[in-house]
């Protein structure tokens, strides 16, 4: 019976890899409505600059392309593209393409007899209806327009890896990937033509903190750091808020210390992170000396430097002929720290009188002063950079919301030591969000992963309530757990449970706690039959009570996607006659001055069409959306 409770596991883990595919395929379907309305056209404002940046690396390369001045945008200044600009999203833009220049056209129709076979729901959902495929080049252009509706599909398989890390739970995963495959907070910067750094940037960002978590599972699984270090170079090379997640997991990894979760798998996982994540960040031009100068990423270069001297402190007592007892390491450390508290103190006001440390930018002092009165009127000017309202949250969370609240109920029970990372993540990204809208991009992967929760580890229960019908549940693995270290928090937390323990758990309730267990193997034949209703009856209630809710949802992430599908270059209308038409003044407007004025026009503009000039009309413009300061 027990190999029969394994293929059952194994058929519904099937299906769950096909449930995957089919919301990675959601997630880039949903978004394509643009395409479909308006064709392959680039959008808004700053994903023109995108494109003009990438048309310029994909003709002259890497080289030139770090090394370039503009003398087309902000006339007479011009501005050096290649140390302000972040330029994975156009690196991955390139590669695509001359990939994609190296595949031969081929076009397969499917007869229609066996079309005619397949269900019709089926057929819908397959590729072009299940009516055929197709491969051929592909120009920069159209690559530039499809790159964030394809990283969305490849965010929405991140997330599920990291929920599934997270949780523990395959179904929590599932949930969650469905979640984010349509959530209005992602689809916002990720439609098919928003060629916008954060189309990208999302995806690599869960990667990271997937990497991560990873990484701390297990004391050995600190090499999984060295991925995370990877990943965190990639998302360093796409968009700024990189600083975000750095500083995340610099939080995340003092909190572990603070409840004495530290280990050498953890020193070596946050050090391997770091350094290998530091070093390639810095290769970047836009950030260079910023992660050892900036004020807003102190933080994590602080954790790493603890980390060393806790890590000295451990390597001193082992080397030790007798063995250190707690108390005297306890109060060895707290002597170390002290002297090079002190020493750093008297460096780091040294480097201050020099102007060593580079001040907080713009956008980062908007996430902690008053109303948005950053001191850059170009910032304060953009109505992205407005505090979020409680509307903004609806229109971009939806009723997600309210399910990632009762998430956070349900993610402390796992075993891993990243657990403790959903909480700190909602925290901040909720802080960020409130004081700054475009930030509730960040609250998309947090609430699609805290919405798979309640669905996950009580659908999960139900599952195994089923599956104890047919066989009882395998012995779990042994788990890998460090030794308990003495001298540190561990010890603190351990001696305070020694003493309020028998208050908050009674023998009593350990008691009562053996009898159920006991009870539950040795009248199994009634005890299963009851879990195993009772899991139908939460089903089939969950099922009621959350059916319209889940339409309603969806309903509303198809109506905010639609509404996200205009170019603003272009824009679809209805006549008094009710025909639709697509009105592209604009597109036009731009042509007919890259067609009839000469090509050393200087064109005057609102600084919002800079970028529309540069990119459409080809001419050179006096301001855009640039802020001059390193933070486009």
């Amino acid at each position: 019976m027990l190999l029969l409770r394994r293929l059952l596991t194994f058929a519904l883990f099937l299906v769950k890899l096909v449930l995957l595919a089919y919301c990675c395929l959601r997630a880039y379907r949903i978004r394509l409505h643009s395409v479909e309305v308006f064709g392959k056209v680039i959008h808004e404002f700053d994903p023109w600059f995108n494109f003009r940046a990438t048309e310029y690396l994909a003709e002259h390369g890497w080289k030139k392309f770090f090394h370039w001045y503009d003398y087309m945008s902000w006339y007479p200044i011009g501005r050096p593209i290649g140390t302000t600009i972040y330029p994975g999203m156009q690196i991955v833009s390139v590669w695509i393409w001359q990939a994609l220049s190296h595949i031969p056209t081929y076009k397969y129709k499917v007869p229609k007899e066996v079309l005619s076979s397949v269900p019709r729901w089926l057929a819908e959902s397959l590729p072009n209806s299940g009516k055929g495929v197709s491969f051929a080049p592909m120009t920069l252009n159209d690559v530039c327009v499809m790159v964030p509706a394809w990283f969305a599909a490849v965010a929405t398989f991140f997330t599920f890896m990291l929920t599934w890390e997270l949780s523990e739970s395959s179904t929590a995963a599932l949930f969650s990937a469905a979640v984010m495959a349509i959530i209005p907070a992602h689809i916002m910067r990720s439609m098919a033509g928003e060629f916008d750094n954060e189309a990208v940037a999302v995806s690599t960002f869960c990667l990271v903190l997937w990497m991560w978590a990873r990484s701390i599972r297990r004391p050995s699984s600190w090499p999984f750091g060295i991925l995370a270090g990877l990943a965190y170079i990639a998302a360093a090379a796409t968009w700024g808020g990189y600083i975000f997640i750095n500083n995340l997991i610099a939080l995340h990894a003092a909190v572990l210390v603070v409840l004495g979760k530290y280990s050498s798998g953890l020193y070596w996982a946050y050090s391997l992170y770091w350094g290998i994540g530091t070093l390639g960040a810095m290769k970047v031009p836009v950030i260079g000396w910023a992660p050892l100068r900036s004020l807003e990423q102190m933080p994590s270069l602080l954790v790493f430097i603890v980390f060393q001297l806790m890590q000295l402190c451990d390597l001193y007592r082992r080397r030790q002929k007798q063995p250190m007892g707690a108390w005297k390491f306890f109060f060895f450390r707290c002597v170390v720290f002290a002297l090079v508290a002190g020493v750093a103190a008297a460096v780091v006001f040294v480097l201050l009188q020099l102007g060593y440390f580079m001040p907080l930018g713009a956008r980062i002092r908007g996430l902690f002063l008053e109303a948005v009165k950053t001191g850059n009127p170009l910032v304060d000017s953009v109505a992205e950079h407005n505090p979020s309202t409680e509307e903004a949250y609806d229109v971009y969370l939806g009723n997600a919301r309210y399910l990632a609240v009762i998430g956070l109920l349900f993610c402390w029970h796992q075993s891993t030591p990243a657990k403790f990372l959903v909480f700190l993540y909602a925290m901040v990204a909720y802080h960020y969000s409130l004081k700054m809208s475009r930030l509730m991009i960040i609250c998309g992967p947090i609430v699609s992963i805290l919405a798979g929760y309640p669905v996950g580890v009580v659908g999960d229960w139900c599952v195994d309530q089923w599956l104890n019908l047919v066989s009882r549940q395998p012995e779990a693995d042994a788990i890998d757990i460090a030794p308990p270290r003495t001298g540190g928090m561990g010890s603190i937390w351990r001696t305070i449970w020694r003493r309020a323990g028998p208050m908050i758990c009674p023998m009593e309730l350990a008691d009562l706690a053996k009898a159920k267990t006991d009870s539950q193997r040795s009248l199994w034949f009634i005890d299963r039959p009851i879990r195993a209703a009772l899991a139908v009856a939460i089903c089939a209630a969950t099922y009621k009570r959350g059916r319209n809710h889940a339409k309603s949802f969806i309903s509303h992430c198809d109506e905010i996607s639609t509404h996200f599908s205009s170019p603003q270059i272009m824009f679809q209308t209805k006549l008094r006659s009710g025909e639709s038409v697509i009105v592209d003044d604009y597109l036009r407007g731009y042509e007919w001055i890259r067609d009839n004025t000469p090509e050393d026009s200087r064109v005057m503009a609102w600084w919002d069409y800079g970028y529309q000039i540069t990119g459409i009309a080809k001419r050179t413009s006096i301001a855009d959306g640039n802020t001059w300061n390193h933070e486009h």
